[in-house]
C-alpha cells in the first residue's frame, strides 16, 4: 500500500487545513475600534490631529526616524517617496529584479525609467555588485526591498549610493523591525516605506507609512498626498515650514493619499500591545522550523546571514527546492505536500521582467512605461524557480500546525519515490 496521499495512501491530515491568516483574533482590537467610534472619533480627520498623529509619532519612535506619514497603502507611500525626491521623466531608478511589483510601479506612473538589477542567489535581495554595474549618468536613485524580512547588504548599498550621490528608498514592507549589525532596517536610506496592509506584521487591513529623518522630504511627501489642512504652513496649523510652498496651502499637489483613521486605530493598537511579542514569537517559531527542515536533502531553508540580528516581521518563510538534485519538479513536490492536507504553495512573486507592465504594456493614458532593456537575470530566475511558500507560523497558537507541517515534509521526503513524475 502506498504511503503518500498523492499516490493513493492515507493523508497525514484527514481534512485539508484552512488557510492560515494574520493577524490573530484579538478582542483588544475590537475594543479599540469600538472605543474610537463611541468617542465620536472623526472618520475623516482634518489633518494630523488625533489618532493619525498619535500613530505617526508611535511609528517614527519605534522605527528610528524623525518623521512618519501615514498613507493609504505601501504603494502610495512609495509614490509619495519618489515624488518627494523629485523623480522626473527619464530618470533612471535601480530596482531589484525580484520584489513585489509595487516597489517599482509608482515609478512608471512618474515617467521614470526602471532599471532592473539581478539579485543575490540565496536571499533574493539586490546584488550590490550588479547594482554598482548598472549605474549610468542618468541614474538618480535606488529602491530596495528586504525580501521576506532579510535585510539587504545595508552598508554596501549605502556606500554605493553615497559614492554616486544617489537617493535610496528602502521598501521594508517585509521587514518591520529587522535589524542589521545593530541598526534598524529603514534608517539607512533617505526614505523608508512600508506596507501596513494585508498580512503584514503590523496591519490595518489597508495602510502604509513613509518614514524619514529629512524634514524637506517629509514636507514634500505631505504635499503630494494631503491638502486643505496638512498642506498649510506650520504657523497656520499645518505641517509645512518651507515658505516656498505657501501657495500650496489649500491644494498641496492635489492628491488624497491618506490613511483611514480606523486603520490607524488598529495599527496603533498592535504597535502598542502586540508588536514586540509577535516578533519574538515568530522568530522562535520560524527558527525552529528552519532547524527541523535543515537535514532534508534538496531543501534549503531560508538563509539568514551573519549580521542579521532580527528578521523582524519575517513576512514570508520561503524554503528553496533543488528540483534537479531531487529529480522532481517543484510543482510535483508541492502537490504531494498539499495532498497530505497542509497549507503550502509555490511562491507567487515572479521576477519583474516576466510581468507585462515591465514589458511595454501601455498605461491608462496610452503612454508606454519606461524600462531598461530587460536582458538576463540568471540569479533571479534561479531563485524564483525554487521557492516554496509556507505560512509564517507564530507562537503557541500555531505550534500544532507547525509540527504538522514538519511531519508532512518528513513523510514526503521519506517516500519521494512514490511521487508520480
Amino acid at each position: 500500500m502506498p504511503h503518500l496521499a498523492i499516490a493513493g495512501g492515507p493523508p497525514l491530515l484527514p481534512q485539508p487545513q484552512p488557510r492560515w491568516r494574520w493577524p490573530p483574533p484579538d478582542d483588544g482590537t475590537h475594543h479599540a475600534i469600538a472605543s474610537y467610534l463611541a468617542a465620536h472619533g472623526p472618520l475623516s480627520p482634518r489633518g494630523a490631529e488625533g489618532i493619525i498623529g498619535e500613530c505617526e509619532v508611535a511609528l517614527a519612535t519605534r522605527f528610528g526616524c524623525t518623521h512618519a506619514l501615514l498613507c493609504a497603502s505601501g504603494t502610495m507611500a512609495l509614490y509619495s517617496a519618489f515624488a518627494a525626491l523629485g523623480i522626473a521623466p527619464g530618470d533612471e531608478v535601480l530596482c531589484p529584479a525580484i520584489t513585489f511589483h509595487a516597489t517599482a510601479t509608482p515609478l512608471l506612473h512618474l515617467g521614470a525609467r526602471v532599471v532592473l538589477v539581478d539579485v543575490e542567489p540565496d536571499t533574493g535581495n539586490i546584488d550590490p555588485a550588479a547594482l554598482a554595474a548598472a549605474i549610468t549618468p542618468r541614474t538618480v536613485a535606488v529602491v530596495t526591498n528586504a525580501m521576506w524580512g532579510h535585510p539587504v547588504e545595508q552598508e554596501a548599498v549605502r556606500a554605493c549610493c553615497d559614492r554616486h550621490r544617489l537617493a535610496w528608498v528602502e521598501d521594508v514592507s517585509h521587514a518591520h523591525g529587522a535589524i542589521w549589525h545593530g541598526r534598524q532596517v529603514g534608517t539607512w536610506g533617505d526614505i523608508c516605506c512600508m506596507s501596513l496592509g494585508a498580512e503584514k506584521m503590523l496591519t490595518g487591513g489597508l495602510g502604509g507609512a513613509l518614514l524619514t529623518s529629512r524634514r524637506d522630504l517629509y514636507e514634500r511627501a505631505v504635499l503630494v498626498g494631503n491638502y486643505l489642512f496638512r498642506s498649510r504652513q506650520r504657523t497656520d496649523g499645518g505641517d509645512i515650514s518651507d515658505p516656498r510652498f505657501a501657495p500650496l496651502a489649500r491644494t498641496g499637489y492635489g492628491l488624497k493619499l491618506s490613511c483611514h483613521p480606523l486603520a490607524a486605530v488598529v495599527i496603533r493598537h498592535q504597535l502598542t500591545h502586540h508588536f514586540e511579542t509577535w516578533i519574538a514569537e515568530r522568530h522562535a517559531s520560524l527558527q525552529a522550523l528552519r532547524r527541523d527542515l535543515a537535514d532534508l536533502p534538496g531543501l534549503q531553508p531560508p538563509t539568514i546571514r551573519a549580521g542579521v540580528e532580527s528578521m523582524g516581521a519575517w513576512y514570508g518563510f520561503k524554503p528553496w527546492i533543488d528540483s534537479q538534485s531531487l529529480g522532481l519538479s517543484r510543482q510535483r513536490i508541492v502537490a504531494a505536500l498539499q495532498a497530505e492536507g497542509i497549507d503550502i504553495d509555490v511562491a507567487s512573486s515572479p521576477p519583474l521582467h516576466h510581468l507585462a507592465l515591465f514589458n511595454g504594456f501601455p498605461l491608462p493614458n496610452g503612454r508606454t512605461p519606461q524600462t531598461a532593456p530587460l536582458g538576463s537575470f540568471p540569479a533571479a530566475e534561479r531563485y524564483a524557480s525554487g521557492l516554496l511558500s509556507v505560512p509564517t507560523y507564530t507562537g503557541a497558537r500555531d505550534e500544532q500546525r507547525r509540527r504538522e507541517l514538519v511531519a508532512a515534509f518528513r513523510k514526503v521526503w521519506e517516500h519521494l519515490d512514490e511521487i508520480p513524475r
